[in-house]
């Protein structure tokens, strides 16, 4: 009787599987849609009009002179995002400079100031820094975002 059981209930159990809901249907789960058909517009796609205006932005100059620090020793704010999370230290890597040298990063949003290695990075001037993970932390700046930095030389 046991072994008839034991062939019988897996049977029985089995047999309910297309009946279970999570099962059913799947279709209507999003994930599992295929993508809709792109249809991006190109510009030979796209109506032309004389009411709309567009203007190139001037291509910035790589072989612009860098700031010369003010008597303070201020060179300028720019905007630094996460540096190289591998590379220990206190360092920016920021355009406002040619020569490597020590310096100074004030974060106004919080008032805190940490001293850095200023390293030079090839660029225009207005072309964003990058900070290490060492001093973004110290300046209290959100890992994943951008911030407008202070920098000076000491």
């Amino acid at each position: 009787m046991k072994q008839i059981a034991l062939i019988v209930l897996p049977a029985f159990l089995l047999s309910a599987c297309g009946q279970v809901p999570l099962f059913d249907n799947l279709s209507d789960r999003p994930w599992l849609k295929s993508a809709p058909a792109s249809s991006a517009e190109t510009a030979e796609t796209l109506p032309e009009s004389d009411d709309i205006e567009v203007a190139a932005l001037p291509a910035p100059d790589p072989d612009a002179p860098r700031p010369e620090p003010t008597a303070s020793g201020f060179l300028g704010t720019t905007v630094a995002s996460l540096g190289d999370a591998t590379k220990e230290g206190f360092w920016l890597e920021t355009p406002l400079v040619d020569a490597p040298g020590t310096g100074k990063v004030r974060y106004p949003a919080t008032g805190r100031e940490v001293k850095v290695d200023l390293i030079p990075r090839a660029g225009a001037v207005s072309a964003g820094s990058s900070l290490s993970l060492g001093a973004m932390r110290l300046l209290n700046v959100p890992l994943t975002g951008l911030a407008e930095v202070e920098v000076s030389l000491l």
